[in-house]
């Protein structure tokens, strides 16, 4: 019918009713569409990379690993991008970018990465990414909403930005959501219900709290932690099987054999979750031992569950319910794990074979595109997968797992890691962006005014930073922000 009305309307000039015009239009932008993705993924394919073969009884050079990593986030990023070109094809292609746990997750990893190795078009799409959510968070509005661990997630990218360039700007939204939520984190007497009732949110919100501790020096935010971390252990822990319920619908739940459910995803977030907290804890931190503990029984249980191609199920304890392969949940445990190694919180005789069959296996799941295909959904507990599935949440634990591995090599690094201060604050005069170059006359006119503008923005606009004598960085970390300019 559409392609009738456009016929008469392009050959016989019968311009077609209203409706009509609507449903072609809608046609010819959807195939506009998926002109531009087609288009994006044949060169995004073509320029890829050759990918590193990795042999699952050695250790890889730390080269490979990193090749492989930019190979894995260019390839989402070029995705992000043709998404962010034609929007209506994002739930046709794996998801765009959205201030979410699921790109969050990516863009953790991501800068892992770029802190690592020369990665400009990753780095430039984070940061960019950051700028347009203006370093906010997602939200409800509604009270339950802003405690939920799955939007604080997004903060350790802000908490990232912030440690690159010393703008203030750029924490202040989260810290303003993390003031909110830490009196409920610590409620007492304490509710019935958990903030954090399932196991997922302990990879959200626990290390964004940790960190804002040690960037501000003010030790409410770990406090708080620390309380609701304990409350949903004491919930979710299993004793015996030394693993976590996904929430507490599955604490009594068992399969159609009679099996407990345990996620293979859920006890990675947890995993994972452990050491990205273990990383800035304080070493005198009252209960870091506690966390240790079940960090290392975690780890230990997991090793026993893993299968002969490296990678674990979506139900652990019954492997025949889904027998396909998972990617998600491997590359959290296996990022938790080399960490674990590369910071001797676990035996490298023992849990190294692990690691290396764990890697090499995920690289049988890379697909043509260049993304870690055979991911589970996003969900709350085992299903089947399919090879073709891909995820930004996926991606971004490949990048974690990749982050770790990479220095399975090095001398043990002893935890906490130090957190330093930037060195100088980036110094932004104006919003204004930079120009195209000028083609016209009244262009060039336009741009030699807007080099006036920001120049006035220098001359007149107070600056804490250049005009206060007494300026200390909002956040302060032990040291003073370097003076700039010349106070006027």
């Amino acid at each position: 019918m559409i392609e009738n009305d456009l016929k008469r309307w392009l050959f016989m000039g019968e311009r077609p009713g209203e409706e009509a015009m609507l449903k072609i239009k809608l046609a010819l932008a959807t195939a506009a569409s998926a002109l531009i993705m087609a288009t994006s993924a044949t060169a995004q394919t073509s320029e890829l990379a050759p990918l590193p073969h990795f042999d699952p009884n050695t250790v890889p050079p730390a080269a490979d690993v990193i090749a492989a990593m930019k190979r894995e986030a260019s390839a989402e990023v070029a995705r992000l991008k043709a998404i962010d070109a034609a929007p209506d094809t994002a739930r046709a292609n794996g998801g765009g970018i959205t201030p979410n746990w699921v790109s969050a997750t990516f863009l953790i990893g991501a800068n892992r990465l770029t802190r690592m190795a020369d990665a400009p078009d990753v780095q430039d799409y984070s940061f960019r990414v950051a700028q347009r959510f203006n370093y906010a968070l997602r939200t409800g509005a509604a009270p339950v909403n802003l405690l939920n661990a799955d939007d604080q997630a997004l903060g350790d990218v802000y908490e990232d930005l912030y440690l690159r360039t010393g703008l203030p700007g750029v924490l202040m939204p989260l810290q303003q959501r993390l003031d909110y939520s830490a009196p409920y984190l610590e409620k007492s007497p304490q509710p019935k219900r958990l903030i954090w009732w399932w196991c997922d949110a302990l990879f959200m919100a626990p290390p964004v709290l940790v960190r804002m501790s040690a960037i501000t020096g003010d030790p409410k935010y770990i406090k708080a932690m620390d309380v609701q971390w304990w409350r949903t252990y004491d919930r979710l822990w299993d004793d015996k099987e030394h693993l976590f319920a996904r929430d507490e619908r599955f604490v009594t739940r068992v399969d159609d054999n009679g099996k407990k459910i345990f996620w293979s995803r859920g006890e990675g977030w947890v995993l994972a979750g452990l050491a990205r907290l273990l990383e800035t804890m304080p070493a005198d931190f009252p209960s870091r031992p506690r966390y240790v503990k079940v960090y290392q029984q975690m780890a230990a249980r997991i090793i026993t569950l893993q299968q002969p191609d490296g990678l674990w199920r979506t139900n652990l304890l019954d492997t025949q319910a889904f027998p396909e392969a998972e990617t998600s949940g491997t590359a959290l445990d296996t990022f938790a794990l080399a960490f674990g190694i590369n910071h001797g919180l676990l035996d490298r005789a023992t849990y190294l074979p692990h690691v290396t069959r764990a890697w090499a296996g995920l690289h049988d799941y890379i697909l043509p595109s260049g993304i870690l295909g055979q991911v589970q959904t996003g969900g709350d507990q085992p299903v089947p997968t399919r090879r073709e599935t891909i995820g930004l949440y996926a991606s971004g634990a490949y990048l974690l797992a990749g982050s770790e591995v990479a220095k399975l090599n090095d001398p043990i690094a002893s935890l906490p890691l130090a957190i330093t201060a930037p060195k100088t604050m980036t110094f932004v005069a104006s919003d204004i962006g930079p120009s195209r170059p000028p083609a016209t006359p009244a262009e060039e006119k336009e741009a030699q005014r807007k080099v006036l503008e920001r120049q006035a923005i220098k001359d007149l606009a107070y600056d804490p930073v250049t005009d206060d004598p007494d300026y200390t960085p909002v956040y302060n970390m032990g040291t003073k922000v370097k003076k700039q300019g010349t106070v006027k």
